[in-house]
C-alpha cells in the first residue's frame, strides 16, 4: 500500500474515534443536550475547514507530514486528558453549571488543535497521491473508508478499553504507522514511551476525573449506551450524578415522601403500579407501605442505574424503554408515575409529549387510575421560562385527560385521569391520609395544597397561549433550554418570542445568511467556479443536517444516540464512498439525483411520525450520503482548478456542514421544530437547483 493511501485512511480512523470520544466527554461535562452537541460538531467543523484552507499556503513534504501527524496524534490523548481541567476552570454554580460562553470556549479550545491539524493534514496528503486528477476522490474515499474501520475498532473496543486508554493505544499505533512509513527511527521514541503510559492511562485519568466531586469520595464511574453514572459519598450519604449532573440522594425522605404520598393518595385502592424514574431517590419503599400494592413495574433503560438497586418484593425492575414499553404493553395499570428530569434534551421532551401521554392514557385500567408527571416549579416565585415550561405541559397533559390536577410540592406535579377521582382539595386528601411521616402529614398537605397558592400557579399557567408539546414540535424542549439560560443569567426569552412570531423573516433571513457565508468561502478559496463552489457548499449542508435530523429522530425514537452517533458517522461515509466510486457506473443526470435529494427531504417529514426501526434511519441516513456522493463527485469531476481543489473542495465542504449545524440545528429546529427545518433545507436546495439550470460550462448538466 502506498504510503499516502495509509495515512489517509489513519486519518480517517483517528478523526472518528476522536470526535467520538472527545465530543462525548464534552458533553458529559457540561452535561449538554442536541443544542451543545451540534454546537461542538460544528466546531469541529469550523476548525477543520480552517485547517485545510491553511493548507492553501504551504506545500507537501515529508517532515511537514510527520511533524503535522506526530502533533495530532499527541494532541489527541492530551485535549481528552485535560477537559476536566478546564471544565472546572469555567464553572460558576456549585462547580457544575457552566453559562454558554463558557461551553462555547470549552470547545474551542478543546477542539482547535487537533482539528486544525486533520483538516491542514487532508489536502496535504491528497497532494501526495500520484493520480492528480482523481486525487480529491481518492483522498476522500480512503479517509472515508478508514472512518469506518475506525467506526469497528470503537464498536469492538468500547466494551473492554477505557477511552483515555483507546486513545494512548491509537496515538503509539499512529506513531508506529508513521515509523513503517517514512523509516524515521525518531519515531520509535514517542512509540515506546505511549505505549508505556497507556497500561497506567485509566488509573492516571481516574485520579484527575475524581477531582471533579471533591470532597466527595467517588465510589464508581461507568459509562454506558445511555450516560455515565457517577456514584460519590459523603459522610454516608450517596450521591448519584448522571452524565455530571446530580439526581439522587440516599438522604431524601423529604422528596421521596411528599412525591409518592401526593400521588398514591389519587386512588383509592392502587393494585398495579408502573413506576419510571425515583429508585434512588427512595421511591419505592414509600409505594410499599400501601398495603393494597400487589405489583410494581419499575422501567430503566440503563443496566449501572439497576445495578444500584436490591431485589424487592412486589417489584419488578425492567430493563427497557419506557416509551416503546407503553406503546407495545397490553397491561392495565391503576396508577403510572414518572418522576424525570426536565425535557432539556429531545430524548427526555419524548416523555412530556403528546405522543406518550395519549400511550399513557391508553394503559390505563380503569376510569380510576391515574397518571402522575413531575415538573420543576419555583419554590415561592415563577419566573417566566418555568411559567412557559409548566404552562406547556398543562396543556398537552389537558389534551389527553379529561379531570387534570395540579399539586405544588418539591416540583408540581401534574394528575391526569379519565375519571373524578384526583383531587388537590386540602380536605380530601386529609381525609384519605392514613399516614403520619416525618415529612409528609396533614400540616405539609395544607401548605402545598392551600387555594390560594394553587389558585396563583394556575392562573399564572393558563394565562400563557402554550401550544402542545409534541414530538415534531418540541415545545417544552426549547422552554427548559429558555429555564437553563435563566439560571445562567442570561434571559433569551424575550428574543426567542420575537423570534418565533417572525417566522418567514427569519427564515430568509438565514437564507441569506448561509449563501453569503457560501459567497465568502468561495471567495476565500480563490476559485473562479462560483456556482460551482456554492453547490459543494449547499449540498453538504443540506445532508449534513439531514444526518443530524436523523440522528435526533434516533434519539427521540430510541434514546442513546450519543453511544451510536459512531454508527450515523460510519453508515454516512459508506454512503458517500459508494457514492463516490457509482458516479461513473450510473448513467444519471446531476439534475435528476439533485430532485432525489429535495423529495426525499420531504419524505423524512412523512415517515416522521411511523414507528420506524433503527436500521431504517441509518438506512435513511446512508441514502442521503450516497446522493451526496454522487453530487459531490460529479461536481469534481467538473472542477478545474486541479493544484488547489483538494484544500477548496475539503474547505468547502466542512464551511458547509458547519453552517447547516449552527442555522438550523441550533436555530431552526429549536424554535419552529422538524417541518420548518425540512422546508428550509428544501429550499436551499431548490434555490441552487433553480441556478444550475441556467446553465453553466462547468455544471454537471449532462449525463456522466
Amino acid at each position: 500500500m502506498k504510503k499516502s493511501n495509509l495515512l489517509l485512511i489513519f486519518l480517517g480512523i483517528i478523526t472518528i474515534l476522536a470526535q467520538t470520544i472527545l465530543l462525548r466527554e464534552l458533553l458529559v461535562e457540561v452535561n449538554g443536550n442536541e443544542i451543545v452537541f451540534s454546537v461542538y460538531l460544528s466546531l469541529w467543523l469550523l476548525f477543520v475547514a480552517c485547517g485545510s484552507y491553511l493548507s492553501r499556503f504551504t506545500k507537501s513534504s515529508e517532515n511537514k507530514t510527520i511533524t503535522a501527524f506526530s502533533l495530532l496524534l499527541i494532541s489527541v490523548p492530551l485535549q481528552f486528558y485535560f477537559i476536566r481541567n478546564l471544565a472546572s476552570s469555567f464553572t460558576f454554580v456549585s462547580g457544575q453549571m457552566l453559562n454558554l460562553p463558557a461551553v462555547f470556549w470549552l470547545g474551542i479550545i478543546i477542539l482547535l488543535p487537533g482539528c486544525l491539524l486533520a483538516g491542514w493534514l487532508f489536502p496535504q496528503l491528497c497532494n501526495l497521491l500520484k493520480n492528480r486528477e482523481k486525487s480529491i476522490r481518492q483522498g476522500y474515499v480512503l479517509e472515508c473508508t478508514g472512518i469506518v474501520f475506525g467506526s469497528i475498532i470503537f464498536v469492538v473496543s468500547s466494551f473492554v478499553l477505557a477511552q483515555i486508554t483507546l486513545l494512548c493505544l491509537l496515538s503509539s499505533t499512529g506513531f508506529l504507522v508513521l515509523y513503517f512509513v517514512f523509516r524515521r527511527k525518531v519515531l520509535l521514541l514517542p512509540t515506546i514511551i505511549l505505549f508505556l503510559v497507556t497500561p497506567f492511562s485509566t488509573s492516571i485519568y481516574k485520579m484527575n476525573y475524581s477531582k471533579r466531586y471533591l470532597p466527595q469520595t467517588i465510589l464508581s464511574s461507568r459509562d454506558s449506551h445511555f450516560g455515565r453514572l457517577d456514584v460519590t459519598e459523603l459522610q454516608e450519604q450517596k450521591n448519584y450524578y448522571w452524565n455530571g449532573e446530580l439526581f439522587a440522594s440516599t438522604d431524601n425522605e423529604m422528596y421521596a415522601q411528599q412525591m409518592v404520598n401526593f400521588v398514591m393518595l389519587q386512588h383509592p385502592e392502587p393494585q398495579e403500579i408502573l413506576l419510571v424514574g425515583g429508585l434512588l431517590n427512595g421511591f419505592i419503599p414509600e409505594i410499599l407501605n400501601y398495603g393494597s400494592v400487589q405489583n410494581i413495574d419499575y422501567l430503566e433503560m440503563d443496566a449501572n442505574i439497576l445495578k444500584q438497586a436490591t431485589a424487592m418484593q412486589k417489584v419488578n425492575f425492567i430493563r427497557f424503554d419506557p416509551v416503546r414499553y407503553v406503546q407495545k404493553t397490553e397491561k392495565k395499570y391503576d396508577l403510572i408515575f414518572l418522576d424525570l428530569p426536565d425535557p432539556s434534551s429531545l430524548y427526555l421532551n419524548r416523555f412530556y409529549s403528546q405522543e406518550f401521554f395519549h400511550s399513557l392514557a391508553g394503559i390505563m385500567k380503569d376510569s380510576l387510575s391515574v397518571a402522575a408527571i413531575t415538573l420543576s416549579s419555583g419554590t415561592n416565585f415563577m419566573t417566566n421560562e418555568i411559567i412557559g415550561l409548566n404552562a406547556t405541559i398543562y396543556h398537552t397533559f389537558t389534551a389527553e385527560f379529561p379531570d387534570v390536577k395540579l399539586i405544588p410540592s418539591s416540583k408540581n406535579i401534574f394528575l391526569g385521569s379519565p375519571g373524578k377521582y384526583i383531587s388537590n382539595e386540602v380536605d380530601l386528601l386529609q381525609q384519605r391520609n392514613r399516614l403520619e411521616e416525618a415529612w409528609f402529614n396533614n400540616t405539609v398537605i395544607f401548605e402545598k395544597c392551600n387555594d390560594l397558592r394553587i389558585t396563583q400557579i394556575l392562573k399564572l399557567i393558563e394565562s400563557v397561549p402554550a401550544g402542545l408539546n409534541t414530538i415534531s414540535k418540541p415545545r417544552a424542549y426549547l422552554s427548559t433550554i429558555l429555564l437553563w439560560t435563566d439560571l445562567a443569567e442570561m434571559q433569551i426569552k424575550i428574543t426567542t418570542d420575537f423570534l418565533q412570531s417572525k417566522r418567514w423573516l427569519v427564515l430568509v433571513a438565514a437564507f441569506i445568511f448561509i449563501f453569503f457565508i457560501g459567497l465568502i468561502g468561495s471567495r476565500l478559496s480563490r476559485s473562479p467556479e462560483r456556482r460551482l463552489d456554492l453547490n459543494i457548499f449547499s449540498i453538504s449542508l443540506v445532508n449534513f443536517v439531514m444526518e443530524l435530523v436523523l440522528i435526533n429522530l434516533f434519539q427521540m425514537r430510541f434514546g442513546y444516540v450519543y453511544f451510536v452517533i459512531f454508527l450515523f458517522t460510519a453508515s454516512f461515509m459508506i454512503g458517500l464512498i459508494a457514492g463516490f466510486w457509482c458516479q461513473k457506473m450510473l448513467r444519471i443526470s446531476f439534475r435528476f439525483i439533485w430532485l432525489i435529494n429535495l423529495l426525499l427531504i420531504a419524505g423524512v417529514d412523512l415517515i416522521f411520525p411511523l414507528k420506524i426501526s433503527a436500521i431504517f434511519i441509518f438506512l435513511c441516513n446512508l441514502v442521503f450520503a450516497l446522493l451526496e456522493g454522487l453530487l459531490l463527485a460529479k461536481l469534481l469531476s467538473n472542477k478545474q482548478d486541479i493544484s488547489g481543489k483538494g484544500s477548496t473542495f475539503y474547505f468547502l465542504d466542512s464551511l458547509g456542514a458547519m453552517t447547516g449545524g449552527i442555522v438550523v440545528s441550533i436555530g431552526i429546529f429549536p424554535l419552529f421544530g422538524l417541518q420548518s427545518s425540512l422546508f428550509f433545507l428544501s429550499g436551499i436546495l431548490l434555490i441552487n437547483l433553480l441556478i444550475s439550470l441556467k446553465g453553466s460550462p462547468n455544471l454537471p448538466d449532462r449525463k456522466q
